[in-house]
């Protein structure tokens, strides 16, 4: 069996190729970096194709012939230009569904986002079926909404997709979350706002690939379908922080912050971002996800892919510390 992987050079791109890989499927792994390609040059059955999601004619050569699309690529970013976030995300995702409709799939697995959900607001318990908001908090979140949109559009003319909606994806190779807590702690400290007593969850990186892989493996009756996946343990921040940093043998260095003044500080950087085309320090994305409680219903995967979580936060926090500690790549 045959599978292509977009993004594959990338966090969960990276991970998905080689469970496929030692599982032994045939992997094209569809990227930019081709430095994070060296990750794959051990793996006899992965052919590594340096690529972006704007090139029609390279998709369509390389998927034409495979068994599975598994649609991992997107820029994703609290900040940026709407341009480069509609290249990526809607041209390239209409690119990338255009050669998958030319092809003989037995599934397209898109990564979905749960942004899509987010309102400046706390929410607990979110579903699937619950209603999106009119205006999205960010470019990310407009951009794979309308992604989203573009799928179900193919779905009607027959792409046999399923799509995931992982909730803050965490372990090896992450540089996204806990890398940068990491980062911030060093420049000053984490500033927390309720004293880090904000509900969230995390999703551990093998969880996330088990359900991939069921997706690719799912009944058809389940095509078109969204679904939410999230460690099934929702825990405040400073719980995961204060186990991160224990797991590290690093001192975790807080500071109490109000909302407002938050919230003021990633206005200003945002506007200073506009005029320096340098990315802010603190976006208003940034300040919301350490300000709002927000948690995912992952009942309807439970029922429909059996899902259950096999690692668990606090094995993974170990993991990913001790990757942390042993790897070159942060240091």
């Amino acid at each position: 069996m045959k599978v292509f992987i977009s993004g594959a050079t990338g966090f969960l791109g990276k991970h998905t190729t080689k469970r496929l890989s030692e599982m032994g499927y045939s992997v094209i792994a569809y990227g930019r970096n081709e430095e994070a390609a060296k990750f794959f040059v051990n793996m006899s059955n992965v052919t590594f194709i340096k690529g972006d999601l704007n090139n029609s004619v390279l998709l369509n050569e390389n998927i034409k012939n495979v068994d599975y699309v598994i649609h991992c690529a997107a820029l994703a970013a609290p900040f940026g230009d709407y341009s480069e976030f509609e290249k990526t995300n809607v041209e390239g995702t209409k690119n990338i569904v255009n050669a998958a409709l030319l092809a003989n799939l037995k599934k397209f697995v898109n990564i979905s986002t749960p942004s899509v959900y987010f309102t400046n607001e706390s929410r607990k318990n979110v579903k699937e079926s619950g209603p999106l908001p009119t205006k999205h908090s960010n470019y990310y979140a407009k951009t794979k909404h309308l992604a989203d949109l573009i799928i179900e559009d193919a779905i009607e003319k027959g792409l046999p997709a399923i799509s995931l909606r992982p909730r803050q994806i965490f372990g090896p190779f992450d540089h996204t979350i806990f890398g940068r807590f990491i980062q911030i702690n060093e420049d000053g400290g984490i500033p927390l706002v309720h004293s880090g007593q904000v509900l969230m969850d995390f999703t551990y990186i093998d969880n996330v690939v088990d359900m991939i892989i069921a997706c690719m493996k799912a009944d058809h009756a389940l095509n078109g379908e969204y679904y939410n996946i999230t460690n099934d343990q929702p825990i405040y921040l400073i719980d995961v922080l204060k186990q991160l940093f224990l797991a590290l043998n690093k001192e975790l260095n807080t500071k109490n912050i109000s909302p407002k003044l938050l919230s003021f500080i990633a206005t200003s950087s945002e506007l200073i971002a506009k005029i320096t085309k340098k990315p802010p320090k603190v976006s208003n994305h940034i300040a919301n996800f350490l300000t709002y409680d927000y948690t995912l219903n992952i009942e309807k995967i439970k029922n429909d892919l059996n899902y259950e979580p096999k690692v668990s936060i606090n094995e993974g926090i170990e993991r990913y510390a001790d990757w942390y500690l042993t790897s070159n790549e942060l240091k």
